[in-house]
């Protein structure tokens, strides 16, 4: 795979935000008994897309492959074009017999990039840069990580001029208000 991975964006935005597609923005469930799949977007999805859209560039990095998700972002993007880019599991590589999502590749000063993901592993070389989400199983009508997320990132965008600094002070937020399955006390850390 050619690195970077994408090229230097058109409109310039002084962050990007990197964000992962399953149980971080939706969730599908495959009913097998009925022939179909259930999709679900996670409570304030587009108000966060739009939001975001103001002070970031947006990457959905997934782990999963592009026939896959490509029908889940269609059904997120119908009218409107929230995503910049799109990387699938071509773009992601193997460590310690894990899935993870590299950022360094997509190129990117890595100062100016977040990656949202519901899995730490996903983000274990730049830790820095990583905000751990929980997980969204299409279950919870009242999940507001998305909303409580976006307050914080609008808050980094506005203060910092490095991300990780931003995620570093907002880090008992993000715990408690994104993060909240999460103990303080698990290997997730800042």
């Amino acid at each position: 795979m050619k690195v970077p991975f994408l090229p230097y964006p058109q409109k310039k935005k002084k962050f990007t935000l990197v964000l992962d597609l399953d149980e971080t923005l939706v969730s599908f469930k495959i009913c097998p008994e009925e022939n179909k799949g259930l999709l679900r977007l996670r409570p304030g999805l587009f108000e966060f897309l739009e939001e975001m859209k103001k002070n970031y560039e947006l990457i959905i990095f997934t782990s999963a492959t592009n026939e896959y998700a490509d029908p889940l972002l269609s059904a997120i993007e119908k009218d409107k074009k929230y995503f910049d880019y799109k990387l699938y599991r071509q773009h992601t590589l193997i460590y310690n017999n894990e899935v993870v999502k590299d950022i360094s590749k997509i190129g990117r000063p890595l100062d100016k990039v977040i990656i949202v993901d519901n899995l730490v592993q996903n983000f274990r070389l730049q830790k820095e840069n990583g905000i751990l989400i929980k997980a969204f199983w299409g279950e919870d009508d009242y999940d507001t990580a998305l909303i409580q997320l976006k307050n914080i990132l609008n808050k980094i965008a506005k203060e910092f001029d490095d991300v990780r600094m931003g995620i570093k002070k907002y880090k008992d937020d993000i715990l408690c208000k994104v993060s909240s399955s999460v103990s303080k006390n698990d290997n997730y850390r800042i």
